[in-house]
Order: structure tokens, then sequence, then C-alpha cells
């Protein structure tokens, strides 16, 4: 009975440390958690996470040593996360781009000439004529 409730705080433990690795930004650049950034200093901070929180700090304690250190901007804003929408962005915009130039090329191709810009015969001059032998 022991080891199972060993085992499932074990279990809280891990989704504690993911939880704070995924709201802490890595401070080399601020773009991706120390969960998925591959720096060094990421690493050093997952590894830092992972003691603090089983030496028994609060999220709070942890978080508050990361931006004593390197400011909120190190919080990751939920709000600034991208949508699931965003990787289809680049695509859609691509689609609509060649559909575009798919219409574009068709238009140019079906609009006559206007009536003033084609040569008249006048502005050809006199071609000679080719005979074609069979």
């Amino acid at each position: 009975m022991g080891s199972a409730a060993h085992a499932e705080s074990q279990k809280e433990l891990d989704a504690r440390i993911a939880r704070l690795q995924d709201a802490v930004l890595a401070p080399c650049c601020y773009t991706e958690p120390v969960s998925r950034h591959q720096s060094e200093i990421a690493l050093r901070m997952r590894i830092e996470i992972a003691k603090w929180v089983s030496a028994g700090k609060t999220d709070r304690e942890i978080l508050g040593a990361y931006i004593d250190l390197y400011g909120s901007k190190v919080l990751v804003d939920p709000r600034s996360k991208p949508g699931a929408w965003t990787p289809w962005v680049p695509w859609l915009t691509l689609i609509l781009a060649m559909a575009f130039g798919c219409w574009l090329l068709r238009h140019w191709r079906a609009a006559p000439v206007p009536a003033g810009m084609s040569p008249g015969a006048s502005e050809m001059g006199d071609l000679p004529d080719f005979e074609i032998e069979d």
C-alpha cells in the first residue's frame, strides 16, 4: 500500500515538474519554454526545477526565484501562446497566392487587345508572301 501511494506522489511530482518547466521561458532567447529548449541554460533550469520540487519548494517560490533572476518576461504568458491555427497560416497564404496567380494569368490571357493597340496593315508594311512547296 505504501508503494502505491509513493508511486502516485511521484506521478504528481513529475506532472508538477513538467508544468513548471512549461511555465518558464529559456532566458537566452525568451521564445521557448525550458521544457523544449535545447540550450545549456534551459537544461540547467530543468534540473534546478526538478531539484527544487523534490526539496519541497512551492510553485510560487520556484517561479519567484526565476522572476528575481530574469524579470517577469521569463514567465510564459498563456495569452501569447499561438493558437492551433497558427501552423496553417503559411499554407493558407500559399494556396491563396497560387489561386490568385492562376486567376490573374487567365484574366490576362482572356483579355482582348484594345482596337487602338493592335497593329494595322499600314503599320505592318508590305510583307513578302511565302510560298509553300509540296
